[in-house]
């Protein structure tokens, strides 16, 4: 992808997206962390092109049905390393979410590889980073 595209890419996150260590809980029970990057718009054209150029998942949300004056919104998302691997990309162009993309960054580098069992520590560690991170996405005036 040309420089200009992954600039205008930053600059849709920067005021579109969100990345955020989005908690999950498996069938099992357990709570696990995992990176996510998500772009809604109400263009579903642009939302498409982030998947053709970039890769990821689309859906759209029923948010419609709420009222008649409301359009479809699209989601495109990409999660884990393939989050990590866009933000790297994106990163140097990022204006606002930069710090979200640092610590987005580290949080999916520390990971343990598949199959191994990450220690308190390293749970401990990716909780505060989890926490972080929802206080940099936190909307409205702070007092």
């Amino acid at each position: 992808m040309r420089k200009v595209d992954l600039a205008y890419v930053a600059g849709i996150v920067d005021g579109e997206g969100t990345i955020c260590i989005h908690q999950d809980r498996a069938k099992s029970g357990k709570v696990y962390l995992q990176l996510r990057v998500d772009v809604t718009n109400t263009n579903e054209w642009l939302i498409q092109w982030l998947k053709f150029a970039l890769g990821g998942h689309v859906d759209v949300s029923r948010r419609a049905e709420r009222g008649k004056n409301w359009k479809p919104a699209w989601r495109w998302s990409v999660s884990a390393n393939q989050a990590s691997a866009f933000l790297k990309l994106i990163y140097p162009y990022l204006r606002l979410k930069k710090p979200q993309a640092e610590i987005a960054i580290k949080f999916q580098e520390q990971k343990p590889n598949r199959g191994h069992r990450s220690t308190e520590s390293e749970r401990a560690v990716a909780e505060a980073q989890r926490i972080v991170m929802s206080s940099l996405n936190e909307k409205g005036i702070k007092n």
